[in-house]
């Protein structure tokens, strides 16, 4: 395969439409046509689907398209890095981070960072803990920050934080006024759980052996629990750090009496050195990771 090939595929996923895909890559639509047909005979499966005038992604496109889009953002980083050094001969900070560091986190991390870079731009990908370390090891990121350790090679993981997981629950609920909830407090309640085979579900499920909860809502994001639970939806067990950096009103944290631990980590290249602005933003998320660590000090 070549990267005319993937640029024309990854057209047609985007616009559903050999012509249309065409125009934007301005060239015939026989071309792209001829470029699908010659991408799908290297890669040995069907790309497309005709159902009348349309055309249908296959699953295995679907799945291939995951991959071109993520090689793609960092030939787009690499413009955004050029067009910054010709514009102001400085540099460009490409982070990687889970969605629960992007929006509780980096906000803050990235304030103090800009105190002492004020003309640093900075670009900021969210993806998975699998995700963020592949942006590492390719290069497409100069530093990341997830919840999980994988075992991709060529990456170093650094821990900077570790939080205990607490209950959640809206201040109105009846278990607003505990000051610490176990296990048994959870029954018949409806709880907003993280996804099935997650890391961070299992280790909260295991101190629910004989489970009496109502397992009511399902999400990957801990944001979206809080949000949940702050509306009356059901009850959740969370890194604190997330309902603390939210600052959502018509939620009361409450110490649990079971150990649930949420790292985080910082997460390097072997093969990319890192640079001052990364290390620098490094040490931002570590204080601001502090900063909210510092209400469970101070109960």
């Amino acid at each position: 395969m070549n990267f005319k090939q993937v640029e024309a595929f990854r057209a047609v996923m985007m616009t559903r439409s050999m012509t249309t895909a065409a125009g934007l890559l301005h060239t015939s639509q026989p071309n792209v046509s001829r470029w699908i047909a010659l991408l799908e005979k290297a890669l040995g499966f069907v790309l497309f689907q005709r159902v009348g005038t349309r055309i249908i992604p296959t699953p295995e496109a679907e799945a291939f398209y995951a991959d071109v889009e993520r090689a793609f953002i960092g030939l787009e980083s690499l413009n955004d890095s050029a067009s910054s050094i010709r514009r102001r001969g400085t540099g460009l900070l490409r982070v990687g981070a889970v969605g629960s560091i992007t929006q509780c986190v980096l906000p803050d991390a990235i304030a103090l960072f800009r105190r002492k870079f004020s003309d640093i731009p900075v670009v900021v990908n969210t993806g998975g803990s699998d995700v963020v370390a592949k942006w590492l090891a390719t290069g497409v990121c100069d530093i990341g920050f997830c919840s999980l350790h994988t075992d991709l090679p060529g990456v170093r993981y650094e821990r900077i934080n570790t939080a205990h997981g607490v209950g959640i629950v809206p201040r109105g609920h009846r278990l607003a006024s505990k000051r610490r909830l176990a296990p048994a407090n959870f029954q018949d309640e409806n709880f907003i759980s993280l996804p099935v085979g997650s890391f961070n579900r299992a280790a909260i499920d295991r101190h629910f052996p004989d489970d009496t909860r109502v397992l009511s809502i399902e999400t990957p994001y801990a944001t979206t629990i809080c949000s949940m639970v702050a509306k009356g939806l059901g009850v959740s067990i969370v890194n604190p750090v997330v309902p603390r950096a939210l600052g959502i009103a018509n939620l009361r944290e409450i110490p649990f009496s079971e150990k649930v631990e949420f790292h985080s980590y910082a997460v390097t290249s072997d093969h990319f050195p890192v640079n001052t602005l990364a290390r620098r933003l490094a040490e931002c998320v570590r204080e601001t990771f502090a900063a909210l660590d510092a209400p469970a000090k101070g109960r």
